[in-house]
C-alpha cells in the first residue's frame, strides 16, 4: 500500500481532503487502509464517509469508514472502471464526531492506498456451481415476463 498522508478534523470541517489518487489503467477498485492516528478511544468517534472524486463525481462510490486505532481496509468500487483516472480521495465526517471534537477531542486519521482490477464480485460466485464432492449442480432456469 502506498501511504498518502494524514488529517486532523477539526470542528468546522465539514468535507476534508486527503489527497491525490491516480489509478493505474485498468483499475476498477480502490482500497483504502485507515487508521486512527488520536489514540486509543474505540466508541468514541462514529464513521464517515470515505470518497474518491475525479471530475466526473464520485465514480467508486461512497463507504462508510469507522475510525479505528488499529486500522481497517475499505474498498470503493462499483464494478465499472472509471472515466477519470486522475482524483482526490475525501473523508466526510459525520455530525456525531463533530460533537466530540468541539468537545476537545482530537480525531487525527493516516491514509494508505492500493489500486487493481476489484471486478464486481460476481466472477467468484458464476465459475463455483459445484458440490463440495466435486459434483456439478443441476441449476433451473427462471423466465421472467
Amino acid at each position: 500500500m502506498q501511504s498518502l498522508g494524514s488529517i486532523n478534523i477539526g470542528p468546522s470541517d465539514l468535507d476534508v481532503p486527503i489527497g491525490p489518487v491516480v489509478l493505474p489503467a485498468g483499475s476498477d477498485a480502490l482500497w483504502v487502509r485507515m487508521i486512527q492516528t488520536s489514540g486509543e478511544s474505540p466508541w468514541l468517534f462514529s464513521y464517515g464517509l470515505l470518497s474518491w472524486r475525479s471530475t466526473n463525481g464520485r465514480e467508486l462510490g461512497t463507504v462508510k469508514a469507522y475510525p479505528h486505532a488499529g486500522g481497517e481496509t475499505y474498498r470503493l468500487g462499483t464494478g465499472l472502471s472509471p472515466v477519470e483516472r486522475a482524483g482526490e480521495l475525501w473523508f466526510t465526517p459525520r455530525a456525531y464526531n463533530l460533537s466530540w471534537i468541539k468537545s476537545g477531542h482530537r480525531l487525527g486519521l493516516a491514509f494508505e492506498w492500493e489500486a487493481g482490477a476489484g471486478g464486481s464480485g460476481m466472477g467468484g460466485i458464476a465459475g463455483s456451481f459445484v458440490s463440495s464432492a466435486g459434483v456439478g449442480l443441476e441449476l433451473a432456469r427462471v423466465v421472467f415476463p
